[in-house]
């Protein structure tokens, strides 16, 4: 029994000596990832509206008001429908498409309430990292949404 013990706490001993000591604070961790540094607006970008915004999704359809089958990533030949819900905006939104970060489309949407949910749609046919941003009719940002065409 006791010889039982004795390896029962060698072998927390050895298992204890395999772990890799943590790098010394002085020295940096290659395996860390990098810092990402946030790019700075343009100077002539228009300012976040204040007291507008707007919840933003991606799916394969809009049914009642809401958004259905929603996701990050849609195969190719997907018809993609964006929707909103805008809180606070008069007069009209703008949905604007961007595929790898360059202006594809742009919709111009009627608002009709402080409280007022639209969308728009497109049919991608080709692969691709794909955002939508909705902005103000001055082109505030008021809200954004992320998926992948693959």
């Amino acid at each position: 029994m006791i010889s039982g013990l004795c390896l029962a706490m060698s072998s927390v001993a050895v298992a204890e000596e395999a772990k890799p000591a943590p790098p010394a604070p002085s020295q940096p961790n290659p395996d860390a990832p990098k810092p990402v540094t946030p790019k700075a607006p343009p100077k002539d970008a228009p300012k976040p509206a204040e007291g507008v915004s707007a919840e933003v999704k991606a799916g394969t359809g809009v049914e009642k008001r809401e958004v259905v089958g929603e996701a990050a990533t849609f195969p190719a030949g997907t018809t993609v429908w964006v929707w909103s819900r805008v809180l606070g905006a008069e007069g009209s939104v703008k949905h604007v498409w961007k595929r790898d970060g360059q202006v594809a489309w742009t919709a111009t949407l009627n608002v009709g309430s402080k409280r007022w949910s639209t969308q728009s749609r497109r049919t991608i046919p080709k692969a691709g990292a794909w955002e939508v941003e909705v902005q103000t009719a001055d082109g505030a940002p008021i809200g954004t949404v992320a998926f992948t065409i693959q």
